[in-house]
């Protein structure tokens, strides 16, 4: 090996693998089999899963709304219904989020 050149790390199929666990149990409420409790750590390393997971939502979302619309079903209505999947795939963690920030900005102090 040349000087300054450093392999990369190798990262195992199994490490991966634990790494989409972590990223889907994080980010969904969906089963993951062969799953077990997560630690923050976990969930740093990765990091790199979590865009996976977000796409797994969104597919999910776009099959109720396609299903929705194939049973003719109008399109408020239908994005309605995709709003909600989402909301129970993901246990309303970003709405849980963006509760917290209009919490935040209504404390004057932190005890607040």
């Amino acid at each position: 090996m040349t000087q300054g050149h450093a392999m990369p790390p190798v990262v195992s199929l199994s490490q991966i693998a634990a790494d989409l666990r972590a990223g889907v149990l994080f980010s969904t409420r969906l089963p993951v089999p062969g799953a077990a409790t997560i630690t923050g750590a976990d969930v740093a390393r990765a990091g790199w899963a979590l865009p996976i997971a977000g796409a797994i939502v969104g597919l999910i979302a776009a099959a109720v709304y396609g299903i929705a619309r194939a049973a003719d079903v109008p399109p408020f209505p239908a994005a309605g219904l995709t709003v909600a999947a989402t909301l129970v795939v993901t246990g309303c963690l970003h709405e849980d989020g963006l509760a917290d920030l209009a919490d935040s900005f209504g404390a004057s102090a932190r005890e607040r």
